[in-house]
């Protein structure tokens, strides 16, 4: 996967799909603790695809992975 590419992009012939929603999903969480532990402001979004916030539904989703796996009521697009 391209830094900041609009796509989110894995090998295949090395990971299937589920393997890559559990990295993406993990990269996000794992950098929103990070944001937070260390009082950086709004969530970093920059190491994750940009397709992804392009779609509210998906923002709504990963946001609901981030709470559920947190119990921190904090996601990407909210002040």
């Amino acid at each position: 996967m391209a830094l900041a590419s609009a796509a989110y992009r894995w090998p295949a012939e090395h990971v299937n799909l589920d393997e890559a929603t559990d990295l993406l999903l993990g990269t996000a969480v794992a950098s929103a603790y990070d944001d937070v532990l260390h009082g950086t402001g709004p969530l970093a979004s920059e190491h994750l695809p940009r397709a992804v916030f392009e779609d509210r539904g998906e923002v709504d989703a990963l946001n609901k992975v981030l709470k559920d796996s947190t119990g921190l009521d904090m996601g990407w697009g909210r002040a």
